[in-house]
């Protein structure tokens, strides 16, 4: 949604600036898996700064439900399934304390607010370390140190109804992470903090709800070490922590036994009653994130500040752990979330470069190639990208294969905007990501498009969508064409595309043309002449044949008119459909009808007959010609009369392609050349085809085609 702002900058002069977004957010700060729209379904719930996109996994991958605007930046979010709730439950912070808890109505296909306030207090220090949020696994309450030295508590009963919150003193000031355990009888927290001596400890709270204060937790841990960063509540029935430092893992939980815990395996030894557990990382990285693979908590992914990804395992016999085991996976994007989905596959988000969607491998696999080819640098908010750094290349085994990619501009430390092929359209160049994800990236005004599916098919020279019937909302077939042939690809009852026939389509030839036709009917030009088949049957209803020793070079079609080139400059003009039920197969069919033909006086380059108006009209009063004189003209449909002509100024090469089309309700006629150069010229009027002023812009180094598509019920 793009939002725009008023500031005055001059108010004597009464002069304003307009502010608006450009571009949605990209960078992803927060991700959550849960059964959120349905209980049957997975989704995959992710936080862009301002926004949340809802995504349902599919076997064909993630599927864009929702995309949604938040205002403010969002600090927390968290799932959350009362006893009594079917479904989860989306609690969001954002870092100016605004909350709202968010559940999904799958019968409207919205979202619902089913709370929302305002936690700010009026006195009190924000904490150093931002806005901290916890969810009590028993779902009891929501947990937010927002304050120096306060701990806000907000009660929940089993229908999720939240009732009147409150604040509780906190002794520790500066506080890293807090975290629930789970597990307790009473709502317990953990409290990463440093003293003012700057050392790192832990401790264990019970929230009374009745006193609505602290009293002392199970356990506390002091002098951990000096660089902890953040805390992971591990599930029940294990229950305690792990304290992620930046060299060492360590969990945490209390002695239930009169046993004294084993130190073998990885781990340290326990004492005092207290369970330890600890590791060393071989890496000088520093841990950034982590993510659950398992509901009991025996599997944690983490992902460091290189990039790499690392595998957590807590070695248990079910009530307590044993040892500590940490693996290293591969490379990905440096991670600001990690979210398992099922069957390996990961969803990596970043707020560092761009996101990613990852397989894990049982076994190692060889670590695909960088690199990418020459071309064209993407348009629609894509663009060219010039890595920085690849990372380091190690000869540990890599586990990871990245299914896809999503884009991300963000953080942008600089940019610029520069007019690269000097037509008079600015270009953003941005410095996006950091450390081995950093980029240079040119974003582009223009339309994007994303690519859902692709197949290889060497030697494809035309392609054409069609419909099985006049009132058919969505194409049915796709005719693509090759050099000696005309094959069709038709969806069937699995939405999967298979290969069918026409009878009446000439396979063993080259098609130049198809379209619809009115009155149920498709038609095909090849070089030999105009086929009008049945579109439900794929019987041949009519034939237009050329002169012996003509061949058609170049056609095109629209639902009623199709014009072609022979070979020599000469045009004819022919009108398709509109006869009755059975007819004849014959030249003299009145399903096709020649209505006027002459001769240029060049050969024929490029053709189009489109309406103007509305691109899905059923005929046009004009067309297009591109000639090999380097020129185009427009001629009438029906009598094919010269109305105007220009000349493409200092072309080295023949056009390629032409279109007729209207922007905001501008006639306009395009022109594109072999060399990647496009003439666009203003006509004086939809019907009287008169060319006027033209501009001469490069979209490319290669020959292009111009086709229209609808955008918002709008021809483009």
């Amino acid at each position: 949604m793009t939002t725009a702002a008023a500031s005055p900058t001059d108010v004597t002069s009464g002069q304003y600036n307009y502010v608006v977004t450009a571009q949605k957010p990209t960078s992803v700060t927060h991700s959550v898996v849960g059964n959120f729209t349905h209980e049957d379904e997975l989704n995959l719930v992710v936080a862009k700064c301002t926004r949340v996109e809802i995504h349902l996994l599919t076997p064909q991958g993630l599927q864009a439900m929702m995309d949604v605007p938040i205002y403010g930046r969002i600090a927390t979010m968290e799932l959350v399934r009362p006893p009594f709730e079917k479904k989860p439950m989306l609690f969001i912070l954002t870092e100016r304390n605004m909350f709202c808890v968010l559940s999904y109505d799958a019968a409207k296909g919205e979202l619902i607010t089913r709370a929302m306030g305002d936690l700010t207090d009026r006195v009190g220090r924000p904490s150093e370390c931002g806005p901290i949020g916890a969810v009590d696994p028993e779902c009891r309450m929501y947990g937010l140190h927002l304050y120096d030295g306060l701990f806000k508590v907000i009660p929940m009963d089993q229908t999720g109804q939240l009732r009147e919150a409150f604040s509780v003193r906190l002794e520790e000031l500066q506080v890293f992470d807090v975290k629930f355990l789970a597990g307790t009888p009473k709502p317990t927290i953990a409290v990463l903090y440093q003293d003012t001596k700057e050392g790192r400890h832990i401790k264990t709270y019970e929230v009374c709800l009745k006193d609505k204060d602290f009293n002392p937790g199970p356990w506390a841990q002091n002098d951990v070490e000096s660089g902890s960063r953040f805390l992971i509540a591990v599930p029940a029935p294990l229950g305690g922590v792990v304290v992620v430092g930046e060299k060492v893992i360590a969990y945490l939980n209390k002695e239930t036994t009169h046993g004294v815990g084993d130190g073998g395996g990885g781990g340290g030894g326990g004492g005092g009653g207290m369970i330890v557990k600890a590791i060393a990382m071989q890496s000088d990285a520093t841990i950034m994130t982590y993510g659950a693979v398992d509901k009991d908590g025996s599997r944690y992914l983490l992902s460091d500040s290189a990039g790499r990804l690392h595998l957590l395992v807590l070695m248990h016999d079910k009530t307590r752990v044993r040892a500590l085991k940490l693996e290293s996976l591969g490379q990905t994007s440096i991670a600001s979330s990690l979210s398992y989905l099922d069957n390996g596959v990961v969803y990596v988000g970043s707020a560092y470069g761009d996101s990613q969607l990852v397989r894990l491998h049982s076994t190692p696999i060889p670590i695909a190639g960088g690199g990418g080819g020459d071309g064209d640098g993407g348009g629609g908010g894509g663009g060219e990208i010039v890595p920085v750094d690849s990372g380091a290349v190690t000869d540990a085994p890599n586990y990871v294969e990245v299914l896809e990619s999503f884009t991300s501009l963000g953080p942008i430390v600089d940019f610029v905007v520069v007019d690269l092929d000097r037509h008079g359209q600015g270009q953003v160049v941005t410095c996006s990501g950091v450390h081995k994800d950093g980029s240079l990236r040119v974003v582009r005004n223009g339309v994007g498009i994303h690519e859902q599916a692709a197949i290889e098919l060497p030697g494809v020279k035309g392609c054409w969508a069609l419909k099985n019937a006049d009132d058919a909302v969505s194409d049915t077939f796709l005719v693509v064409a090759f050099i000696g042939e005309t094959r069709i690809l038709a969806i069937n009852d699995k939405d999967e595309l298979d290969e069918t026939e026409f009878e009446g389509f000439a396979g063993d030839e080259r098609a130049l043309a198809c379209a619809n036709v009115d009155g149920g009917y498709a038609c095909q030009v090849t070089s030999g002449g105009i086929r009008l088949v049945d579109v439900a049957t794929g019987a041949l209803r009519a034939r237009w044949t050329p002169e012996p020793g003509e061949r058609v070079s170049v056609a095109a079609a629209n639902r009623t008119q199709v014009v072609v080139a022979l070979e020599g400059g000469t045009l004819v003009s022919v009108a398709a459909g509109g006869g009755g039920d059975a007819m004849d197969v014959d030249d003299a069919s009145p399903l096709l009808r020649e209505l006027a033909r002459v001769n240029v006086g060049h050969e024929i380059a490029c053709l189009d007959v489109t309406p103007l108006a509305d691109p899905r009209a059923a005929s046009s009063e004009i067309c297009a010609v591109g000639l090999w004189s380097a020129e185009v003209r427009v001629l009438a449909t029906a009598t094919l009369e010269e109305l105007s002509s220009a000349p493409l100024t200092d072309a080295e090469v023949i056009p390629r392609a032409v279109l007729l089309c209207s922007f905001e309700g501008i006639p306009y006629l395009l022109a594109g050349l072999g060399d990647g150069q496009l003439f666009t010229f203003a006509l004086m009027g939809e019907r009287s085809g008169i060319i006027g002023d033209g501009k001469k812009l490069s979209v490319g180094t290669q020959a292009r085609s111009i086709h229209w598509f609808p955008y918002d019920r709008v021809g483009v």
